[in-house]
């Protein structure tokens, strides 16, 4: 009986301990960064303390780029360090992880090049006898290496990268969507 005691007050001895030690290393341990989505960031400068708080906790940077790979993104600045470009990653795209926040104009990470043109398209005047959907058709497309397509919006300061080198592969996923202000 009395070896019984001893062994179960040594191991409530260990779970005290435990308890209590595990809450000062808790208390002791920084809070997570607040995550900041590229809309918080765009326009700013890297002064300004919450974007100069993500860079830190979360960048690498490389001239005029910050890679912020956990955040699944990579910002670039101007010659005043503002910020005026980020690259929102997608499905790990560019080996960085992929970007979590809320992608712009309603688009998914899982849209093809003909879901984006819908989502970005409009309604033909519906008084008219054509009546009906246009697609969002890009201002601009190009081809800038042999794996890559770019659908360049400007109405709407995005970019497009498509993983398909073909800017008529309308099943070509996105690749980077890049949000420029």
């Amino acid at each position: 009986m009395n070896k019984l005691f001893t062994t179960l007050s040594i191991f409530v001895a260990i779970a005290l301990f435990t308890t209590v030690y595990g809450a000062q290393i808790a208390q002791a341990a920084e809070p997570a960064p607040v995550a900041v989505g590229y809309h918080a960031i765009l326009g700013k400068s890297v002064s300004d303390q919450a974007v100069a708080d993500f860079i830190a906790s979360n960048c690498t940077q490389s001239g005029s780029f910050q890679y912020c790979q956990p955040a699944g993104l990579a910002l670039w600045t101007d010659a005043n360090q503002i910020v005026r470009l980020a690259y929102l990653y997608i499905n790990n795209a560019g080996g960085l992880a992929t970007y979590k926040g809320e992608l712009p104009l309603g688009l998914t990470p899982n849209d093809t090049m003909a879901d984006v043109e819908y989502k970005l398209g409009g309604l033909i005047d519906v008084h008219a006898s054509q009546a009906g959907w246009e697609p969002g058709l890009p201002d601009e497309s190009r081809t800038p290496d042999y794996a890559h397509s770019l659908a360049v919006y400007k109405r709407f300061g995005v970019t497009i990268v498509y993983n398909s080198p073909s800017a008529t592969d309308k099943s070509a996923a996105i690749y980077t969507i890049v949000v420029s202000k």
